[in-house]
């Protein structure tokens, strides 16, 4: 797993994790409808946070230390790291909706979202791995239909047990 470190400011200073929260969001995303941003400086531009993005090559950006909070989900910002898996390309929200009700992420970028969420179930003993639309019913969608939930929940349980 390639990890390349692009810290982002914002967040709690300190956190006990307890839980796992999967996003999902644009690999590129419009500022103002003119100018694009790559997710992490998309984050950052909007005061947001996260502790891991997963790119579509499988690289993994690491943003916050996992003992810092990071703002990602409204309410569980302090006891939980959170993972973005990046969508292919340019997004607005409604491109966003529509990518994600269909498989979108490349095999290199599940075996590094996989790899990276067994290290957090090891390291701190984690049993309790959300969606977020699961902690923010109704408000988010992601990571989608398209997300393999059922097979990812089998995929990290399979090394941990």
């Amino acid at each position: 797993m390639k990890i390349v470190k692009q810290y982002n400011n914002y967040g709690a200073p300190h956190q006990t994790p307890k839980r796992i929260i999967v996003h999902a969001m644009g690999e590129y995303l419009s500022k103002d409808g003119h100018t694009w941003l790559r997710a992490p400086d998309f984050l950052e531009d909007r005061g947001l946070s996260v502790h891991a993005l997963v790119a579509p090559d499988g690289t993994v950006y690491r943003c916050r230390h996992d003992n810092e909070g990071a703002y990602h989900a409204l309410s569980f910002n302090t006891d939980s790291l959170g993972i973005e898996i990046l969508v292919s390309g340019r997004h607005d929200y409604e491109s966003f909706e529509q990518a994600i009700k269909t498989h979108y992420m490349t095999v290199s970028q599940y075996a590094a979202l996989v790899e990276q969420v067994r290290e957090w179930i090891h390291l701190y003993g984690i049993t309790n791995i959300e969606r977020h639309s699961d902690v923010s019913p109704g408000r988010k969608i992601d990571p989608g239909a398209g997300f393999p939930w059922d097979k990812f929940l089998n995929d990290i349980k399979a090394e941990v047990e």
